[in-house]
């Protein structure tokens, strides 16, 4: 059973905004000391079982973080199937957001069965890249696949992203380089993402949750170990004493995007179109490249090891201190503490909402669900004139 915690978001409005944002987390981001006193490849084994949220994410952390602690470095066909596998678990993830999430906000039924065929073609998608091996264990294990194999499954996944989410191939949907152009799109309704959009657009709530937080670059080793140092740092993260984001939102780039964050910034139509950019992104990158197997090389020992992996809501980082072969010391930082700080992007989004309780409720969860807290929230509304 996987370790997860909660989140509780509180609100205070009063005069048609939001006058106070209060976010509380149970997440037990200390937890990984489980691992203390254990045996590498143990950890290895149980990590992704333990954190099963973006359990391919946190497999590909933790071997690296181990790697460079043991000073192994394995070869470019391993590295490659273990990025392609986190892509298509990262693909997996947003789409959860757009077929399970968004349909509510609309009145429409969550496409359920579409999100079953995402899952099974993600399980295909192990299975024929990595033959039942796993890439994620000292030495990485892995073999040379197929690649008409891979590209016949990639060619039904991006046909089938076609019909349910773009009602165009994604990579045509990729080429869209102006907003009137994703205005038509919208407009058009063919899917219920389209329609999604058209309906924030149709409400002029493009620059929802419009806030000054800046993205959060990627860290060195050095500074991670230096930060490292705090425990309190995986508990509120700060960069250079401030707040930072680290979403798709603040990573994906495109023509598109640009021109959106030139006119409404950070609000939720660019957090909305940087996702779906995400999904059309990792669909057309899922063809790892075409390595040689070989065997794992050795280089300097770099202990503690860290290990960085673009996870689905952010960056994830894991820091590893080995002695004799035992792990010592063991470390998380998701991204979850970065963006639902208590003084974060989630808390500066959400003061800037206006309207009465119920208004200001269903626009915080847009927000929320769009910058996406990977575990269960409870958000309450305050008002003192109501409830006075």
């Amino acid at each position: 059973m996987g370790i997860e915690g909660s989140l509780v978001i509180n609100l205070e409005v009063a005069s048609g905004r939001v006058l106070q944002v209060q976010i509380n987390s149970s997440r037990p981001v200390h937890a990984s000391r489980i691992f203390h006193g254990k045996e590498t490849q143990e950890v290895l084994k149980t990590l992704p079982i333990v954190f099963s949220i973006c359990g391919t994410a946190q497999a590909c952390a933790a071997v690296q973080a181990c790697e460079q602690a043991l000073g192994m470095w394995p070869s470019p066909q391993i590295e490659d199937q273990r990025a392609c596998l986190v892509r298509m678990e990262n693909l997996r993830e947003q789409l959860w957001r757009v077929l399970l999430e968004w349909p509510e906000f609309l009145g429409e039924t969550p496409d359920q069965q579409s999100m079953m065929i995402i899952m099974a073609l993600q399980r295909h998608y192990r299975e024929v890249l990595t033959d039942g091996r796993n890439p994620f264990l000292l030495p990485g294990d892995g073999h040379v696949q197929e690649p008409a194999d891979v590209r016949a499954l990639a060619k039904r996944l991006a046909g089938f992203l076609e019909v349910v989410v773009f009602g165009m191939p994604p990579q045509r949907w990729l080429d869209m380089s102006d907003i009137q152009e994703l205005g038509t799109w919208a407009g058009s309704g063919q899917t219920q993402a389209a329609r999604t959009l058209g309906f924030v657009m149709g409400r002029d709530w493009r620059e929802l949750g419009r806030c000054q937080v800046e993205g959060l670059p990627i860290l060195e080793p050095e500074q991670l170990h230096e930060l490292l140092q705090d425990d309190d740092f995986v508990v509120h993260p700060q960069w250079l004493d401030s707040c930072r984001e680290t979403t798709s939102c603040s990573r994906v780039e495109s023509t598109l995007l640009q021109q959106l964050r030139d006119q409404y910034g950070n609000g939720l139509l660019v957090r909305m179109v940087a996702r779906l950019t995400e999904i059309a992104q990792l669909s057309v990158n899922l063809f790892p490249a075409p390595n040689e197997a070989g065997p794992a090389a050795s280089g300097d020992v770099k202990n503690p090891g860290i290990g960085q992996v673009a996870a689905a809501r952010g960056q994830l980082v894991h820091r590893v201190e080995l002695q004799e072969g035992l792990v010592t010391n063991y470390q998380i930082l998701a991204p979850t503490e970065w963006n639902f700080h208590p003084r974060g992007l989630v808390a500066a989004a959400l003061a800037t909402l206006e309207g009465d309780a119920t208004e200001v409720g269903r626009k915080a969860r847009l927000l929320i669900d769009a910058i996406d807290p990977c575990v269960g929230y409870e958000l309450t509304i305050k008002d003192p004139l109501v409830n006075a």
